[in-house]
């Protein structure tokens, strides 16, 4: 079980998608909070410290690219390198994109909910652990 500490945010504009991880991930112990836009995600970064992002590559109520996940990853790695940012897409076309970006994955939906919410938890683990590892060499 995860400490309740753990935050993530979800972002996608399919209401339903959203619900479905929100609930698993809140059910294996994540506080998570959702976003359905590009703005609304960064007010959301703004205001409260996240532990791992997962986005939606494709926000189709935005007016824009059809890679609005990828304009999340890069905010989130301008401000915050250590966060885990999670991409997923029906669509592969933008993998190369993500991992120029380092996004921590590009999932392809359908996501298995239980194998998600393991990875979440690897990849908070994996960059709290770099920082330390880093300045040891």
């Amino acid at each position: 079980m995860t400490d309740m500490s753990e935050r993530v945010l979800i972002v996608d504009d399919n209401e339903s998608v959203r619900e479905v991880f929100r609930s698993h991930l809140a059910e294996v112990g994540f506080a998570v909070d959702v976003a359905c836009s590009l703005p609304e995600a960064a007010k959301r970064l703004a205001a409260i410290p996240y532990s791992a992002v997962i986005a939606d590559v494709s926000l189709s109520e935005e007016a824009g690219t059809g890679k609005e996940g990828l304009a999340i990853a890069a905010y989130i790695r301008a401000l915050w390198e250590e966060m885990p940012v999670v991409i997923l897409t029906g669509n592969p076309t933008s993998a190369a994109a993500a991992a120029r970006l380092g996004v921590d994955a590009f999932l392809h939906k359908p996501v298995s909910m239980r194998w998600l919410g393991e990875l979440i938890r690897e990849r908070i683990a994996d960059r709290r652990r770099e920082p330390a590892s880093l300045s040891a060499s």
